[in-house]
């Protein structure tokens, strides 16, 4: 018996060697020179993880061009349009992907087997990036955004007010509890709760589900009025710096203490690490979204290989080592704190997602990472559109508006309704179109 086990074990062993041979070998047999376009962090990302890949295809050269997310996005679709420009591989940004997920300009990385990897990636993040009649993905998952609220812990025990992630959540798990801190931590003139008061309202609608699959557009939802008046009362009071919360002016205030909260995707931890607040170790907690709200999640970027590429057998070999592989995920992870859509990289390197982060506060108990794994687990799954970006924009101008015309929040919630649905018009009847092209939509 005996015998046979190990006589077993030699013939596995030699398969296995002899598999991996075959697959180093077909690594090497793959060459040539990509292209790879994005926006920052991303460069960075790929860089720490670049170590990896040539080791794992040592004969493919890439070369990074990287400019700003709309500049980026802007010449992708030019060169989209024109059948030339295009890098051998573009991000994507999760607002943009209902625009692209059924461009014939896009590689079907079906083609490529990408089917393999769907039980790897969590559901709602996958269906994003297939097309509306279901035969083609044109996208990879890269990373999800599990939505944190971000907090200055100094300033929060400046005032008298707990530090610890789990005591702040349930300090504001009301809205009675968030104008209460926004009361504490505020100075007129001086400091300030929140970029815009707008912000809780969109926390509602941060995952882009605007309209359901027939194309109704669905603002009512619970407690959205008790969550307006609060915005409300949080402008009539002076807490808030009525600017944009990626402004000059909103990155300077994070940094000196005088704007105290924002909520973003957990990939926000990154962006205070390198950008926002580099020299602010220990100035920063991080919980889940106040108000009661539930978990969610906001944006995430996506690789995607235009048709006109030359050389999409080296570009699938970069998507899929990057995104589809543990070592790839986390090694971008550590860099950037792009949370991985890649489910299986969690898991094979534990302490990226459980231990705790220095740059954080010491009463940062879990980690930011442990809480956006937690809330990575319940996102549900949304309907996208592209009309999502547009709607978006007047979560904050219509909220303005009303706020200055001195309306209830049915008024604006009204107001907000009116707006989007005059500005969404044309690109309604694109979606239409596109879904009635696709053999999808029933009138």
């Amino acid at each position: 018996m005996k015998k046979r086990i190990a006589g077993a074990l030699v013939l596995a062993m030699a398969a296995s060697m002899f598999t991996g041979a075959m697959i180093a070998q077909a690594n090497e047999d793959i060459s040539g020179e990509i292209e790879v376009g994005g926006w920052p962090s991303g460069d960075d990302a790929f860089k720490a993880a670049m170590e990896g890949f040539n080791e794992a295809y040592p004969n493919i050269e890439v070369e990074l061009n990287f400019t700003d997310t709309t500049a980026h996005h802007q010449a992708l679709q030019t060169s989209l349009a024109a059948g030339s420009g295009a890098p051998d591989v573009a991000m994507v940004e999760g607002a943009y992907i209902a625009q692209y997920k059924n461009s014939p300009a896009l590689t079907n990385l079906r083609d490529f087997g990408v089917d393999d990897y769907k039980d790897d990636f969590g559901e709602f993040k996958w269906n994003q990036a297939i097309s509306d009649d279901g035969t083609r993905m044109v996208a990879l998952p890269w990373d999800l955004g599990p939505t944190l609220f971000y907090y200055r812990a100094d300033v929060f025990e400046e005032v008298g007010l707990p530090t610890a992630p789990a005591e702040v959540d349930e300090l504001m798990s009301t809205w009675e509890g968030v104008l209460e801190v926004a009361e504490k931590v505020s100075i007129p003139g001086k400091r300030w709760f929140l970029p815009s008061a707008a912000y809780p309202y969109q926390w509602m609608f941060i995952n882009r589900d605007y309209y359901d699959e027939d194309l109704n557009l669905r603002l009512e939802r619970d407690g959205d009025l008790e969550c307006l008046q609060a915005c409300l009362d949080i402008r009539n009071n002076g807490w808030d710096m009525n600017v944009d919360m990626w402004s000059a002016e909103a990155y300077a205030a994070y940094a000196n203490g005088s704007c105290v909260c924002v909520a973003a995707g957990s990939w926000f931890s990154g962006f205070l690490k390198t950008d926002i607040d580099p020299d602010g170790a220990g100035h920063w907690g991080a919980t889940r979204l106040p108000g009661g709200l539930p978990d969610t999640n906001w944006g995430g970027s996506f690789l995607v290989i235009p048709e006109q590429s030359e050389n999409k057998e080296a570009a699938w070999a970069f998507v899929s080592y990057m995104l589809a592989t543990s070592k790839g995920q986390n090694d971008m992870f550590r860099a950037v704190d792009y949370f991985p859509a890649y489910e299986p990289a969690w898991d094979d390197a534990p302490e990226l997602y459980t231990d705790l982060d220095p740059y954080f506060n010491p009463a940062q108990d879990p980690a930011p990472n442990a809480i956006a794994t937690e809330i990575a687990a319940n996102v549900p799954t949304v309907y996208n559109t592209i009309m999502d970006t547009t709607a978006e924009g007047y979560l904050y101008s219509s909220f303005n508006a009303g706020a200055e015309a001195g309306e209830t929040p049915e008024q604006i919630r009204d107001r907000l309704a009116a707006d989007i649905e005059a500005a969404c018009a044309e690109l309604k009847e694109q979606q239409i179109q596109t879904l009635k092209d696709a053999g999808v939509w029933e009138e």
